[in-house]
């Protein structure tokens, strides 16, 4: 059924483009490397790993002119794994799927299933490892992918993005259920308000964005999600810096869970419901690439760690890439704290 699917989408995209009735793009990237893990007391893992610097992924968009300056707009986008050439999450359009207007003036609209802002905007600007790079990722520490949340991504949303003022962007969403489909009642979904804004104008980058969710369950509370992050590039080196602030964590055994520790690890035992967390990083032009360092911190979860890495672009579509990351970790149910390292070395390509 999946491949039926998926050859289904693409000869729609093609056909699209041949009678130019739209604008269709096949899109993607490719991110494969040799990775090697340990968590202390735990076995070593190595081998080689899809999207070490950035998840693999394969998409169409597409657009069409309908007038008055106004364009109708899609993105349907599939993560998977180069390694196994498997789907990531058992959904066909993962990552991306919805529709939506565009107007160069007005802004964007869309529906469907999309990243949130935090997700979306925060984490490049905050730190310069962003979303990619293993457990050097800012997500290690910062809350907008709490699983909560959908693991950043927000299913049965409607976004509006405003256009840019003199680098300014504002972007409001509302899913009415963040992860999975709707349950008849409104009190039976969690139910997101998700608010962003954005500077981006010449060498400074700031960020703010808010996620206030209503769980089906009461839980804790409403979880609360603030983000704040900039970074000022000087030419010679780049300044990164940001903060985030959760309160009423529905469960504190998945939170951040999707860093990798190897040899397996979770949070089970802890019993925290809220956290606030801290990066600040540099990226520089170093010989003939860009090299990144950062660290970050999370108080109540009590993650830390620093990260170094290097990218060297052979192509302006195709780069190598290597880093080395070392986390401290709590082991709630051992009440303990464990290093965990993690070294990668890679190549992606972007088509």
């Amino acid at each position: 059924m999946k491949k039926t699917l998926l050859a289904a989408a693409l000869l729609a995209g093609f056909a699209g483009a041949a009678q130019a009735q739209s604008n269709v793009t096949l899109y993607g990237l490719v991110d494969a490397g040799f990775s090697y893990a340990k968590l202390e007391g735990k076995q070593s893992v190595t081998g080689i790993n899809s999207g070490l610097m950035g998840q693999s992924r394969w998409g169409i968009r597409g657009s069409e002119d309908i007038g008055g300056g106004l364009k109708a707009i899609f993105t349907l986008e599939n993560g998977f794994e180069v390694d196994r050439g498997t789907e990531i999450g058992g959904r066909l359009f993962g990552r991306y799927a919805f529709v939506g207007l565009e107007s160069a003036q007005a802004g964007r609209f869309i529906m469907g299933r999309t990243t949130n802002l935090g997700f979306m905007w925060a984490a490049g600007i905050a730190n310069p490892f962003g979303l990619g790079f293993g457990q050097s990722t800012v997500s290690a520490t910062f809350g907008y992918n709490d699983s909560e949340l959908g693991g950043g991504r927000s299913d049965n949303a409607v976004y509006y993005y405003s256009p840019s003022f003199s680098g300014f962007q504002g972007a409001i969403g509302y899913s009415f259920n963040v992860n999975g489909t709707e349950a008849a009642g409104s009190k039976n979904n969690n139910r997101l308000i998700d608010l962003g804004l954005k500077y981006d104008n010449g060498p400074l980058k700031a960020v703010l964005t808010y996620q206030y969710m209503k769980p089906a369950t009461g839980g804790n509370g409403n979880f609360k999600n603030l983000t704040i992050g900039a970074n000022y590039d000087f030419g010679v080196v780049a300044v990164y810096a940001g903060y985030a602030n959760a309160k009423n964590i529905q469960n504190a055994a998945s939170w951040n869970a999707n860093a990798v520790y190897a040899g397996g690890f979770s949070n089970t035992g802890a019993t925290f419901t809220k956290d606030n967390a801290y990066t600040i990083g540099l990226s520089a032009p170093l010989g003939p690439g860009k090299a990144y360092a950062a660290y970050q911190k999370a108080t109540q979860s009590k993650v830390k760690g620093f990260a170094l890495g290097y990218t060297y672009d052979l192509s302006k579509r195709t780069n190598l890439y290597t880093y080395f990351s070392q986390n401290e970790v709590r082991d709630w149910a051992a009440n303990k704290n464990l290093d965990a390292r993690q070294f990668a070395v890679g190549l992606q390509h972007r088509f």
